[in-house]
């Protein structure tokens, strides 16, 4: 028992340094960790970002089915491009209101979300070259490259045809990115008849995405496997953005940007300020509570909250696929999560005073306590996070994105306060047992006093 609370004990400090590290790796100054950094992830009303309005090019077309439709992926499309708690939402019957924290590349975005992400591959055969960004020329083509003799240019595979699980983006083997794609039923054996025919002839194959030509490179080799490759691209961000052009669909009806601009934090930097010494004095005041009531536990029990603090910090910042955005509500939730973190200790200690009145060892009285009050404690945690995922699904349905925040932090807070509670409060106090420490009752918080005077008048009247 002495070695595996040793080990416990060993895998605690552990776990202590390596969240400490994650949290200040790319928050203390330029603290990092083998050259990387992991900053903390602002939602839309601490940093701010942009906001663009989308409205219906015809409004005939713009039935609530297709705005719905468009709705849906346009949301994905956000989500993939890397930022968290994006708000969309429909404004009236044509328009669609999007904003995003943070963004990087407001440019890119605007494309990225403006375009229908229609992408078609032409065959070319001989016919000039075409520069990547201009607009193809021939937008009337319709016949299909079926036949070893069809006139260019024809088309190799439509829309349709992709196959999404092949859409990622890659590098080439000197580091520049490229988009892979795959094509699925007929396209297939166009796509492998038309590389076979021209494979080295000089013909070339044209990519066009909404319009735009992206690459028209030639073609080296056939491609029988119906996979290939979009390369001559100038930024991972342009590659990024094609992939989630083509992997998360074409917008059901053409949009076109009505407003674009960017968004101020809703909050000021004495609001985020203030919200931080509101969580430090609250975490302060519940130090204090359980050391002056709990005493020795309670400062267990306190040790315990800054270990369960940096735990929690660390896996908003590492919780794939990118961290936690923190919103204001996201900060409320945390903050919240810090009170019932210590809801478990008093459980326990509660629990252990009982036990130590009904004249039980310490080391008895420690594992009764923990042992008979862990059902209330999963209880009452499971059905707070069952309220949690309730919330958050609420919040991903509905685009209250507040909520979604609110859940996720107060869910993360209420798993990790349960680790600290059972295992991290229970290996120290096993330590103070297994150290043969001759201890007073009163150590163990209010209503064990009498208990220890009574205890030291029965000692004065034994000699």
């Amino acid at each position: 028992m002495r070695k595996r609370t040793l080990y416990f004990l060993i895998g605690i400090v552990i776990l202590f340094l390596g969240s400490l590290i994650a949290d200040l790796a790319g928050t203390a100054g330029d603290f990092k960790v083998f050259g990387h950094g992991a900053p903390i992830r602002q939602g839309l009303d601490l940093q701010g970002g942009l906001r663009v309005l989308l409205t219906a090019v015809n409004s005939k077309t713009a039935t609530d089915d297709a705005m719905n439709a468009a709705l849906d992926v346009i949301t994905k499309r956000v989500n993939a491009y890397g930022v968290s708690e994006p708000l969309v939402q429909r404004v009236g019957s044509t328009s669609i209101d999007v904003e995003v924290p943070g963004v990087k590349d407001p440019s890119q975005l605007r494309d990225t979300l403006g375009s229908t992400g229609t992408m078609t591959i032409y065959g070319m055969g001989t016919l000039p070259v075409l520069a990547a960004g201009v607009t193809f020329p021939y937008t009337n083509v319709t016949k299909l490259c079926d036949a070893s003799g069809q006139p260019t240019p024809c088309i190799v595979a439509k829309g349709n045809e992709l196959d999404l699980s092949q859409i990622a983006t890659s590098f080439d083997s000197v580091g520049s990115p490229q988009v892979n794609f795959g094509v699925k039923g007929a396209a297939v054996n166009r796509l492998g008849n038309y590389t076979t025919i021209n494979a080295g002839n000089k013909a070339t194959m044209a990519i066009v995405l909404d319009g735009k030509v992206v690459t028209d490179p030639s073609t080296q080799s056939a491609i029988t496997t119906g996979s290939g490759v979009i390369n001559g691209i100038g930024s991972v961000d342009e590659a990024n953005s094609i992939t989630i052009q083509l992997k998360y669909g074409a917008l059901p009806i053409a949009f076109r940007i009505d407003a674009s601009d960017q968004v101020s934090a809703t909050l000021g930097p004495a609001s985020v300020h203030s919200s931080i010494i509101a969580g430090l004095v609250g975490m302060g005041i519940v130090v204090v509570f359980m050391l002056l009531y709990y005493r020795l536990p309670g400062l267990i029990a306190d040790f315990a909250l800054i270990i369960y603090a940096t735990m929690v910090f660390a896996v908003f910042k590492l919780l794939p696929p990118s961290g936690v955005t923190l919103t204001l509500a996201g900060i409320a939730g945390f903050i919240l999560s810090i009170g019932m973190a210590v809801d478990a200790n008093i459980l326990i200690f509660e629990r252990l005073k009982e036990e130590l009145r009904a004249g039980k060892t310490l080391g008895a009285a420690i594992e009764a306590g923990f042992n008979r009050a862990w059902t209330s404690i999963r209880d009452s945690n499971i059905s707070t996070m069952i309220t949690c995922a309730v919330l958050y699904w609420f919040g991903q349905n509905f685009a209250a994105s507040v909520i979604v925040g609110f859940a996720t932090t107060l869910f993360i807070g209420v798993a990790i306060s349960m680790f600290t509670a059972i295992v991290i409060t229970r290996t120290f106090l096993r330590l103070i047992v297994r150290g043969n420490v001759s201890y007073n009752p009163s150590w163990f918080g209010a209503g064990l006093d009498t208990v220890a005077r009574d205890r030291k008048s029965a000692r004065a009247s034994n000699q």
